[in-house]
């Protein structure tokens, strides 16, 4: 066995594997989640220790920039809609 098939078996096994590393922190996370004590409900991967993720540090950045676009464009579609409904509402009741 060669010393990169050594290491990529490795890494599998610490990485994806089940019982490797990601799921202890999981098991971990799962039990610190339900000690958290704060008001907002906050996702499991708020309270892993490590980033399994396989990005670099500009593509999660970018990733969080578009999650945020896409959250204020959600944001701005509804409060469009609300106003709309008032107007609409207000245009109705003024009609003789």
């Amino acid at each position: 066995m060669s010393a990169r098939e050594l290491t990529e078996w490795q890494a599998f096994y610490l990485y994806v594997e089940p019982f490797g590393g990601k799921f202890l922190d999981m098991q971990f996370a799962s039990l610190r989640r339900q000690n958290y004590a704060g008001k907002e409900k906050r996702s499991l991967d708020d309270f892993m220790l490590y980033d399994y993720s396989l990005l670099t540090p500009e593509q999660k950045e970018q990733e969080r920039l578009n999650v945020a676009r896409a959250k204020a464009r959600n944001q701005v579609a509804e409060l469009r809609d609300f106003f709309a409904s008032k107007v609409n509402a207000q245009k109705t009741a003024n009609k003789p």
